[in-house]
């Protein structure tokens, strides 16, 4: 009669603990979602104003992905992944071209992407001296972003893909 009432015991602790964790399971993975969510919607800047600014060099032909990646390994966002999703669901949809930018880790991602989508009659509207000035260090960012492509073909060809 003991025996039966103690492994009675045993299933029900049994039970509750598979209880308690599929709660634990299902409050951490909702919990990553909204975190995640509400990143994609967030419009926070890596760092705090004045932030760092760097040149970025942004080639014809790139995904949302990859220059999120790009603007990740420039130390300007966090996560490239997050900022290919953010471009999808925000007004910049298809709108980023490929040019030179100043971008600083004081911008927020929206920032970001309302400079890479701006339109060529809108960047001329500044000085003419500055545009001459960027002109020339535009060729060799252009030269050094042609480079990058030809190392990541000349990988992907050693590689075999």
């Amino acid at each position: 009669m003991t025996r039966k009432i103690l492994q009675e015991i045993i299933f029900i602790v049994v039970r509750v603990a598979f209880v308690v964790a599929l709660i634990y399971a299902g409050y951490s993975c909702i919990s990553s979602c909204y975190d995640f969510g509400y990143r994609i919607f967030a419009d926070k800047a890596k760092d705090p104003a004045p932030g760092i600014v760097k040149t970025v060099a942004i080639v014809d032909g790139k995904t949302d992905k990859e220059i999120g990646e790009i603007l990740e390994e420039k130390g300007l966002i966090d996560d490239g992944f997050l900022f290919g999703i953010q471009v999808k669901f925000s007004e910049y949809k298809d709108k980023l071209k490929p040019g030179v930018y100043e971008l600083s880790t004081a911008m927020s991602p929206y920032d970001m992407m309302a400079v890479m989508s701006a339109s060529v009659e809108e960047e001329s509207e500044g000085d003419e001296e500055e545009t001459v000035i960027s002109t020339k260090s535009e060729a060799n960012l252009w030269d050094e972003a042609d480079d990058t492509v030809k190392d990541e073909e000349e990988n992907k060809s050693e590689d075999g893909n």
